[in-house]
């Protein structure tokens, strides 16, 4: 982070705040247009979503990275998806129908990228966000995931 970046998490004087202070930063670096001001932002993002007790605060910024998920840059997809995964891993996390059917439709074109990480990251979270969907709202996933099957068999086929 920038020096003024660093003076502002410095300023926060507990560890919640010091969370809500780098949330807030790594939020507004996400909408940066210099690319190494997200990837930095993400970086941090990476290392900030391990943590369980931010979870919540993560899960705001969440229509942000969709929109990022986007981008032409791999690493900016890679971080955003490691994002997505550190959320979902060893927690009773359960997606709402919209958010999972929205990030389904997202992570679909990610199966053709031609970084092989984006491909393997794109499907492992397609695969948890299956897992984590409530149950009742699989019926509306039912045909996004039977869409995106054949193209999962031939990239599995292909490995």
């Amino acid at each position: 982070l920038s020096l003024p970046c660093a003076l502002q998490v410095l300023e926060c004087h507990d560890m919640r705040e010091w969370n809500d202070c780098a949330l807030e930063i790594v939020s507004r670096r996400l909408q940066s247009k210099s690319r190494e001001k997200r990837r930095l932002a993400l970086r941090g993002l990476v290392a900030l979503s391990q943590d369980p007790s931010l979870a919540e605060g993560i899960r705001s910024l969440t229509q942000s990275l969709m929109e990022l998920l986007q981008d032409a840059d791999g690493e900016v997809v890679t971080l955003i998806l490691s994002v997505f995964l550190n959320e979902l891993q060893d927690r009773a996390t359960l997606i709402s129908s919209p958010t999972a059917l929205q990030l389904a439709e997202a992570l679909r074109p990610l199966f053709d990228n031609d970084n092989s990480h984006v491909q393997l990251l794109s499907i492992c979270l397609f695969r948890e966000v299956m897992e984590l969907v409530m149950d009742k709202g699989k019926k509306p996933l039912k045909m996004h995931v039977r869409q995106s099957l054949l193209p999962l068999f031939f990239h599995c086929h292909d490995e």
